[in-house]
């Protein structure tokens, strides 16, 4: 087995990870309300086991995202954080017994051959370049300062504008984490030895922090979709220019990633829309 295969295998599972944790979550949550407890805070939900579970699987999660990144390029890596949407419904129907609709299905359906189309037609490639001390500089701050820019644009917004400016604005963040983190296990000698690692903890925690406040921000049928969408299509662009990573583009490549993307962004939008998928993220 290849490389990129076993990148893709593994982000799957990443993904599917992250999915249940969302679904326990939700659970755990659920319980805790369910105890007599109409908001429960911090101490209440550590005292659920299964929303316990949830959070620790979701910190598992991150670290089997990592280790994909680590045997494939972020052009095959990242596009497949989407699949964690699908794996929301079949978990919710299994553990919280929610009812999956019509709808739901074709949703995962058509968001299931759209990357698989999407990355066959792409055949993203690793990039062989490693960027210099002041090319990360670079990238971090733009990065950081259109993210700061998206968020005082967004304050000044109205509820649903700002939620999506919110969501793209972690989505941006986002991508840098698996830039960082794909720079730090490129870099020569000893990943611990890598700036690039604790700069990459620092940008983790910032994505935790923008992920919350664009949640909160409004709607998540409105700050989700935003945030999905910008992460791996601004991650494969940077890694191109950072990273020297390459993709197809033949007309008929184009085209057909096009269409794709297309596909895949009606998915993502239905799936949110979803009553599981939203009563997930909701946590």
């Amino acid at each position: 087995m290849n490389n990129t295969a076993l990148a893709v295998i593994i982000m799957l599972i990443s993904c599917a990870m992250y999915g249940l944790s969302y679904v326990l979550q939700h659970k755990g949550t659920q319980e805790a309300i369910g105890e007599g407890v109409e908001n429960p805070g911090p101490a209440a939900l550590i005292r659920n086991k299964i929303w316990l579970i949830g959070i620790v699987l979701f910190g598992l999660s991150f670290i089997v995202h990592l280790l994909a990144l680590a045997f494939g390029s972020v052009g095959i890596v990242q596009p497949l954080i989407v699949t964690e949407l699908i794996f929301i419904p079949p978990f919710a129907a299994l553990i919280s017994h929610a009812r999956i609709t019509k709808r739901d299905w074709l949703a995962i359906i058509t968001v299931s051959i759209g990357l698989a189309v999407f990355l066959i037609a792409s055949s993203p490639t690793e990039g062989s370049d490693e960027p210099s001390f002041l090319g990360w500089t670079i990238t971090i701050l733009v990065f950081y300062a259109l993210c700061g820019l998206l968020l005082l644009i967004g304050s000044r917004l109205p509820v649903s504008p700002r939620a999506a400016l919110y969501g793209v604005a972690a989505g941006l963040i986002n991508a840098l984490l698996a830039l960082t983190a794909k720079g730090a296990f490129e870099a020569s000698g000893s990943l611990l030895a890598s700036p690039l690692t604790y700069i990459t903890i620092v940008v983790a925690l910032s994505t935790i922090a923008l992920t919350a406040v664009a949640f909160r921000a409004g709607p998540i049928t409105t700050s989700s979709p935003a945030m999905i969408a910008t992460n791996p299509i601004v991650s494969t662009i940077a890694a191109i220019i950072i990273f020297g990573e390459t993709i197809n583009t033949s007309l008929v490549a184009i085209a057909l990633i096009i269409v794709c993307l297309a596909a895949v962004a009606w998915g993502v939008m239905a799936l949110v829309n979803s009553e599981v998928v939203h009563s997930a993220f909701d946590e």
